[in-house]
């Protein structure tokens, strides 16, 4: 756990693993779960997902895990599928991902290359090579085989060594969802349930999956559920992780380092101000660097009231700033083509309340199916646009971050 600040440039982008702030309660929590089982992990983009997942490579192949969880021998590997065309670049990602996971691990694919051999004929197939693919026609035929064969290997190495690897699939959502949209759903379901056999048959070898995206894995097992009959349950023995803000520690430490790459405070002020941008940012590092951004390009690196609120205010009203928060509208139409409209709907009602809004109060407010506003209401609790508590006048839902509702009374209210 980092304890000293370091000077650190704010950045919306790639931090080096070594110098990832915070989460150290998070991955505490996953290495728990992952003990026992595999997980899912969603949250909207730009919340930090990539970089917790980063964090927990780091910290696993550098040995430097909390103390009481030393004894699993956790190994980790991070693979981005987004943009991955079909099973076979998938297999790619993965062998040359295991190669260049060998410097921490000695991972020995040869019963890989000596099946690949006897498929092909050939003399010696090198699945280390850096020329080497499975990508091509000759061996198409033979995907599903190779990829088991592939984890088959791996895993044997695993309980071989008594360790556990976590193989971190990043964005597998989305590339399931672009392999949906280009009419290509018998492959999505093929993989979904290729997945769920290969995992639950090599847990018991120390094999562990992270399924990781920006949007749900949940979006696309409901449009197969919806579309397709689709019956499957791919998940449904695996832990859902939801990622949290920072802490107001974590991000007072963000900010700290953040100082000391050349910004200047108030002493005397400066606890309080930190404790303003947390709030405003509710405690989401992409928008506390964004702020620092700006205060950099725009009032010089002071930090006081006058440069927080005017940053504050050019992130929620300059569309220069606002990339990040167009998403909020862009998957509803993307992902709810038919309810995009009564969601939309849903949280502009919502974003003109100071306090959350009861069920009762909403749906008179809908010219629409009161149970389709309801199934709405719920989606949106779970793609994490909304919260739901429970009082005295029933179910009130509110947006889950106020920086968001904000923005969308603003901007599409």
């Amino acid at each position: 756990m980092q304890t000293t600040p370091f000077p650190l440039t704010p950045s919306t982008g790639t931090i080096r693993e070594e110098q990832i702030i915070g989460r150290e309660k998070e991955i505490l929590n996953i290495l728990q779960s992952l003990s026992v089982q595999s997980i899912t992990i969603e949250e909207m983009r730009r919340m930090g997902k990539t970089l917790l997942l980063k964090k927990l490579v780091y910290l696993c192949n550098n040995n430097e895990i909390p103390e009481e969880l030393k004894k699993e021998n956790f190994k980790a590997i991070y693979f981005s599928l987004q943009g991955r065309k079909d099973l076979g670049e998938v297999i790619d990602t993965l062998i040359h991902g295991f190669n260049v996971f060998k410097k921490w691990y000695q991972i020995d694919l040869s019963k890989t290359s000596e099946f690949l051999n006897k498929l092909l004929g050939s003399v010696k197939v090198n699945v280390y090579g850096a020329e080497f693919s499975v990508n091509l026609p000759e061996y198409k035929q033979s995907w599903k085989k190779i990829f088991f064969q592939t984890l088959e290997n791996v895993s044997d190495n695993l309980q071989k060594d008594n360790c556990k690897l976590i193989l971190i699939l990043d964005e597998l959502p989305i590339m399931l969802w672009e392999w949906y949209q280009a009419g290509r759903h018998d492959e999505v379901t093929e993989f979904l349930d290729i997945l769920r056999e290969r995992r639950q048959e090599l847990e018991s070898k120390g094999l562990r999956f992270v399924y990781c995206g920006s949007i749900g894995i949940k979006v696309i097992l409901q449009t197969l559920r919806n579309n397709l009959s689709y019956t499957g349950e791919p998940t449904n023995d695996m832990y859902e992780f939801n990622l949290n803000p920072f802490s107001k520690e974590d991000s007072v430490f963000l900010m700290e380092c953040y100082l000391l790459s050349g910004y200047t405070v108030d002493p005397g002020k400066k606890k309080k101000l930190f404790e303003t941008v947390h709030e405003l940012c509710n405690g989401l590092p992409y928008y506390i660097a964004n702020l620092f951004l700006i205060i950099q390009s725009e009032f010089n690196k002071e930090i006081n009231d006058t440069s927080i609120s005017g940053s504050y205010d050019l992130i929620l009203n300059n569309s220069t700033y606002q990339k990040a928060f167009n998403q909020l509208k862009e998957r509803l139409v993307i992902y709810y083509r038919e309810t995009s409209k009564l969601m939309t709907d849903l949280l502009s009602i919502l974003s003109r309340n100071a306090a959350g809004i009861a069920e009762s109060q909403i749906i008179p407010q809908i010219n629409g199916d009161e149970e389709k506003t309801k199934e709405a209401l719920e989606v949106l609790v779970s793609d994490h646009y909304l919260t739901k508590t429970m009082t005295s006048d029933g179910r009130v839902y509110n947006f889950k971050y106020k920086i968001f509702k904000e923005w969308w009374r603003i901007n599409k209210a």
